[in-house]
């Protein structure tokens, strides 16, 4: 038989557009101020319209980091505000959280070439010509977010759309091509924070796509569909919740295991809703989850897994969830906004109108690939149980799936296979 190094490829891409009207503590709280994060909008992404229907995939990671950057400029009520989302009480715990994360990324990357695991997060500030940018801000940063900044002039909006989609697809190994069009540069934009993060690691343990055969997928209706899927018996970190009625199980990825991907599935006549109605309830529960799960002294179950080939496009606008999670206001008012340390000159008239974000996943056994972007848009005013014996986990009906790093508890991409999909329009 033929056997095939699975590889994770996981790209992701986000873009801050910031336009302006020329007319008129510790690890453990760090780890946990992202989590918080993602529950809130995993929590957002489970209303009944929503879960336990389409399969999802988005970024935790990089929708936090283009948070932390944007909250970099504001002040005043603004900030505040910026500070419910991101969890952090000080902008000097956000610099802290993101220079750290940054450093760790770029030692791990170079320490596990070896294995052919490779991560790299890049963020890039373009500003127009004309835009008085703060000089304190963009040295904060480059200093703390590791950012370049690129003079550009936005009046070219084609042009514009053009160089900064370059250097995108540079960042993403081509992956991401084209995401802003000339129509998405507003004439009184002013900036753009750009973020990529890229992600490409094989499997510890390989699928073999010689034994990779079609069978019944159940959805959430009852009706039952044909998916191609693949098939590995190996010894995983393993368990069943049974007070949240679920099997979870760590996929490692090679090197220094400290990436997975982990995947829960709710215990047979529970749907997928409610046991994302369990999870969601705080971020203990989340947290509780993994650090059992990823206690080395359960890694000896033998696991007959099948698992799915599947393939997630989704883009989401997160402006309302902010709004909504939050009672955020400020940010996105024009008459409120407060962006005023991102330019000495006239950046409290700028506010947040939209955050796109768009992720792509695909898994199969010679691969995975996934890619995401955010934009987000400023305008101007104008009780676990541990198992010894072997068990069998077929993944043959909706199942979450989160991509992790495990050593600071950061979740890079999470969502949930229903077996129905998301428009990617």
């Amino acid at each position: 038989m033929r056997c095939v190094e699975s590889l994770l490829y996981q790209v992701l891409s986000s873009i801050i557009v910031l336009q302006l009207n020329h007319a008129v503590h510790g690890e453990k709280d760090l780890s946990k101020s992202i989590l918080d994060f993602t529950i809130g909008f995993t929590r957002f992404h489970s209303s009944p319209d929503v879960v336990g229907r389409r399969s999802l995939v988005w970024s935790p990671l990089s929708l936090y980091e283009a948070m932390l950057m944007v909250a970099e400029g504001a002040n005043g009520e603004t900030f505040t505000e910026m500070q419910r989302i991101t969890h952090l009480q000080t902008k000097a715990a956000a610099r802290e959280w993101s220079t750290s994360y940054l450093g760790e990324v770029k030692k791990l990357a170079k320490d596990n070439r070896q294995y052919n695991v490779s991560v790299n997060i890049a963020n890039r500030l373009y500003a127009d010509n004309d835009f008085d940018l703060d000089n304190e801000f963009n040295e904060n940063l480059k200093k703390f977010y590791e950012s370049q900044l690129e003079l550009i002039d936005f009046s070219q909006a084609e042009a514009s759309a053009e160089k900064i989609n370059q250097w995108i697809s540079n960042q993403t190994n081509n992956i991401i091509k084209n995401i802003l069009k000339a129509r998405d540069i507003n004439p009184m934009t002013s900036l753009m924070l750009v973020n990529t993060l890229h992600f490409k690691a094989p499997w510890a343990k390989p699928f073999d796509s010689d034994i990779t055969s079609k069978e019944n997928f159940t959805l959430n209706t009852g009706r039952t569909i044909e998916l191609k899927t693949m098939h590995l018996t190996s010894h995983f970190s393993y368990y069943h919740d049974k007070k949240h009625q679920s099997q979870w199980i760590n996929l490692p990825y090679k090197g220094n295991n400290r990436y997975v991907l982990t995947l829960a599935l709710p215990d047979k006549d529970i749907e997928l809703r409610v046991l994302e109605k369990k999870l969601l309830r705080n971020s203990k529960i989340l947290n509780n989850i993994f650090s059992t799960l990823d206690n080395r002294t359960i890694s000896n179950t033998r696991v007959q897994l099948a698992l799915p080939k599947f393939r997630i496009e989704s883009k989401l606008d997160f402006a309302e969830h902010f709004k909504r999670l939050y009672n955020v206001k400020a940010p996105f008012d024009a008459d409120k906004a407060d962006f005023s340390l991102m330019s000495s000159g006239r950046s409290k008239e700028l506010y947040m109108s939209k955050i796109l974000h768009k992720a792509v996943i695909d898994v199969d056994e010679a691969g995975t690939e996934a890619a995401a972007v955010t934009v987000v848009q400023m305008l101007s005013r104008s009780g676990m149980i541990l198992h010894e014996d072997p068990v069998r986990l077929s993944f043959s009906r909706p199942f979450l799936f989160y991509l992790r790093d495990i050593n600071n508890k950061v979740p890079l991409f999470i969502g949930r296979f229903t077996g129905m999909f998301m428009s990617s329009e």
